[in-house]
């Protein structure tokens, strides 16, 4: 006759193997998902670097030129500023009522401290100037 206990055992074996082949299986299966995934998270990686390290040495190139204008205008304003000191003095008082022919109304006429100022007003307008235009060219990945 047939023993229960072996048809028990033979059951229990055919069950476990199909859980251990089906476990497995499906695990091969995650760990083929898992190596793609990977992979091609290694690829946005490194495509995001790549991206990265072209806008950094667009900044880069940006600010060097931006850096070089600069200092032509702190060099031209320096100029300027020494060239002016053998203007005059603004006049201690001015006249009380204005007129077209008071000293100093004219560009040539203009005193030392007026002069300055303009010369560094000018000078302040072209640095703001600078930085806009390398601004739009680090943003439009243009440089002049």
């Amino acid at each position: 006759m047939f023993n229960p206990w072996v048809l028990l055992v033979l059951l229990g074996a055919f069950v476990l193997n199909g859980f251990y082949w089906n476990a497995h299986g499906s695990n091969a299966e995650h760990a083929r998902m898992v190596a793609k995934l990977e992979s091609e998270r290694a690829q946005a990686l490194q495509k995001a670097r790549d991206i990265e390290i072209q806008w950094q040495e667009r900044v880069n190139e940006v600010t060097k030129k931006q850096a070089e204008k600069l200092a032509e205008v702190q060099h031209h304003l320096d100029v300027a500023i020494i060239s002016l000191r053998d203007r005059p003095k603004r006049p201690a008082t001015l006249p009380d009522t204005p007129r077209v022919e008071c000293a100093g109304a004219s560009g040539r006429e203009l005193s030392r401290e007026d002069a300055e100022f303009l010369a560094r007003e000018a000078a302040r307008a072209d640095t703001i100037r600078a930085g806009l235009e390398f601004c739009y060219a680090a943003f439009d990945g243009t440089v002049k």
